[in-house]
């Protein structure tokens, strides 16, 4: 006779846990880099900002323009080999 084989669980509580994990994550952290975002193109917008503020702005602006996209392409990254 062979030994019974353990019953596998209906649900993989690990990975369910990464999941949802992941999403708090990236759900708060996109929303707040991008109110960090909103935030200093209106500090870049004023009319008597320096030329230092303008740039430092810029810099944060292009920055959070990348995070925020490469965050997409990791995203679709995940989907598409998955």
């Amino acid at each position: 006779m062979t030994a019974p084989t353990p019953a596998t669980p209906l649900i993989d509580w690990h990975t369910l846990g990464q999941v949802l994990f992941t999403s708090v994550v990236l759900g708060i952290g996109l929303v707040v880099i991008f109110s960090v975002g909103v935030y200093s193109l209106s500090v870049f917008r004023r009319p008597g900002a320096t030329m230092v503020s303008r740039s430092t702005n810029a810099a944060l602006l292009s920055l959070i323009t990348l995070i925020i996209l490469a965050t997409g392409v990791w995203g679709f990254y995940i989907i598409i080999h998955k």
